[in-house]
């Protein structure tokens, strides 16, 4: 980890180091979690911006009551995390209707750059599956525009996002070119992980995937014993500029 150095004075309050997109709530904490925690306890302004709010992810439970509940999940494990309220955003696109040929989710994602203006962008990896994977597309799409003078309508000031890693969730990188150490905060990881109550395998029914408590460990701790011990995250590199990990 690098110094923290001060905020230039043309900086807005709204502004961040550092910016993680998820395509669900839960996904910032088990992807990059531990990396949220560190960066934060730098001192470097980090938010995350949520595309969807989950709102299909239950069996048991209408979208119009999960949606909202999965929200204050977030806002609770952003909490534990240590990030500002004020730094955690939902952009509320359709649960399993991320798109990104759909300009107007372009858009979205290209104004949300523009505004917070990161120079440390987490994603999705491009190999994850789903409405992930649909998640990687549409935001890799936006962070390229959003550097152009094009779609002004979009935020007037374009901004390129220095630095760009993407993060594992359903599907681990098969060679991933830099790992986090979070031994030091895995608790508070796992603690953040555990807000999610809604989608334990308890709240949803058997047969579904559960990752609270014990098993939140899981992946980190593979990502530790195949490199230097510990816990870790690990990331592929999708663009390198500035380095601020």
């Amino acid at each position: 980890m690098t110094a923290h150095t001060a905020i230039p004075e043309e900086t807005t309050l709204d502004e961040l180091d550092v910016l993680v997109i998820a395509p669900h709530p839960d996904d910032e904490v088990l992807g990059c979690g531990g990396s949220i925690i560190n960066h934060l306890a730098a001192g470097r302004r980090t938010g995350v911006a949520y595309l969807t709010s989950g709102e299909h992810a239950s069996p048991t439970m209408s979208a119009d009551r999960l949606g909202p509940l999965r929200e204050d999940e977030a806002r609770a494990a952003t909490d534990v995390l240590g990030m500002p309220a004020d730094n955690v955003e939902f952009l509320r696109i359709g649960d399993g209707s991320i798109s990104p040929a759909d300009l107007a989710q372009m858009g979205t994602v290209m104004e949300l750059l523009r505004r917070r203006r990161p120079r440390l962008l987490y994603l999705p990896h491009p190999r994850e599956p789903y409405d992930h994977r649909a998640a990687f597309e549409l935001c890799w799409r936006a962070a390229g525009m959003a550097g152009s003078g094009n779609y002004p309508q979009h935020g007037v000031r374009p901004h390129w996002v220095e630095t760009i890693l993407g993060y594992e969730v359903w599907t681990p990188i098969s060679h991933p070119e830099y790992g986090e150490d979070i031994t030091p905060v895995l608790d508070q990881r796992t603690a953040a992980l555990a807000q999610y109550g809604s989608q334990s395998a308890a709240a949803k029914g058997d047969g579904q995937a559960d990752y609270i408590g014990q098993a939140a460990r899981f992946l980190p701790g593979y990502r530790g014993a195949m490199s230097v011990g510990g816990y870790r995250e690990a990331f592929q590199v999708l663009r390198l500029g500035r380095v601020i990990v």
